[in-house]
C-alpha cells in the first residue's frame, strides 16, 4: 500500500463514514508506531490459499524483525517454504530464500518507505500486508478509500483486553484490534480482498512489541547463505513459493 498526498486524503474524505471512536484509536495506535525510533516485533502470519480442488488452505509462517527507522530493518520469516531473510540496510533491500537457495539485491532510494514499497512489489501485497504499519505514517495508508468504519467491541487477544475496529473500503475490509490498556500497541490486523474468488483473507498477530531495542551494523548485515545463487529481481516465478511459506 503505497503512502498518499494529503490532497489525495481530502478528496476522499466526503465519502467516508467514520465512527469518531474508532477513528481516534486509529490514530493514537498509528502515532505510537510512527513514534518508535526502533523495535522488534514477533508475528505470527498466515494467508489464504485457494487449491485447484477448491480446496481453501492458511499456511503459516512467525517472524521475527528488528526496525531502526535511521537506519534500516531485519526480519527472518520461517513457513512452510523455509526461512525467508529481508534486510534493509539503508541502502538496499536484500531478500533470501534458503529452501530455494537464492537471494537478490535491490537498491534503494528514499529510506524506510521506499525499502517497504519495494519489498512488496518483489513478494507482493498477499504476504507483506502487515507491512501497511511499518510505514512513516500508517495512518494515511490505511485510511486510503476506506468508505466506513467502526468499533465493533472489546476483545481479548493473547490473554488481553483490545479495542476491535473494522473498516471498509473499496476493494479490500480489514480489522485492526489495538490493545486497551497501555500504549495502543496493535495485535491483530486482518484484511480480507472482497472481490478476489472465495474473499481471501489476510492475517497477522503481533507479539512482544518491544520499543527502544539497541541495534548495531551488524544487525542490518547480510551475507549470502552458502550456496545461494543471486537472481534478477524482475525474475518473479520462485518467489511465489516464498509468498505460499
Amino acid at each position: 500500500m503505497t503512502l498518499i498526498t494529503a490532497s489525495m486524503t481530502v478528496s476522499t474524505a466526503s465519502a467516508q463514514d467514520i465512527d469518531p471512536r474508532a477513528d481516534d484509536i486509529l490514530h493514537a495506535t498509528s502515532d505510537y508506531l510512527a513514534g518508535l525510533g526502533s523495535f522488534s516485533v514477533t508475528a505470527d502470519a498466515s494467508t489464504d490459499i485457494l487449491m485447484r480442488d477448491g480446496a481453501r488452505v492458511q499456511p503459516t509462517a512467525t517472524g521475527q524483525m528488528v526496525l531502526d527507522r535511521e537506519t534500516g530493518f531485519h526480519v527472518t520469516r520461517k513457513g512452510p517454504a523455509g526461512q525467508t531473510t529481508i534486510v534493509f540496510d539503508g541502502t538496499r533491500v536484500a531478500i533470501a530464500n534458503e529452501a530455494l537457495a537464492m537471494h537478490l539485491f535491490i537498491p534503494v532510494e528514499g529510506g524506510i518507505d521506499a525499502a517497504i514499497d519495494e519489498v512488496r512489489a518483489v513478494l507482493g501485497t498477499a504476504v507483506t500486508g502487515g507491512a501497511d504499519l511499518l510505514y512513516a505514517n500508517p495512518y494515511e495508508g490505511l485510511i486510503y478509500e476506506v468508505e466506513t468504519g467502526r468499533h465493533m467491541d472489546e476483545v481479548t487477544v493473547g490473554g488481553g483486553s483490545a479495542h476491535h475496529l473494522l473498516y471498509r473500503a473499496a476493494e479490500i475490509d480489514w480489522q485492526l484490534q489495538v490493545q486497551s490498556e497501555g500504549d495502543p500497541v496493535p495485535v491483530k490486523y486482518v484484511i480480507t480482498s472482497k472481490w478476489v474468488t472465495a474473499a481471501p483473507t489476510f492475517s497477522v498477530q503481533l507479539w512482544d512489541v518491544t520499543p527502544g531495542v539497541a541495534t548495531d551494523a551488524e544487525t542490518y548485515g547480510f551475507t549470502p547463505p552458502e550456496g545461494s545463487t543471486e537472481v534478477d529481481p524482475l525474475t518473479l516465478d520462485g518467489l511465489e513459493i516464498i509468498a505460499e511459506g
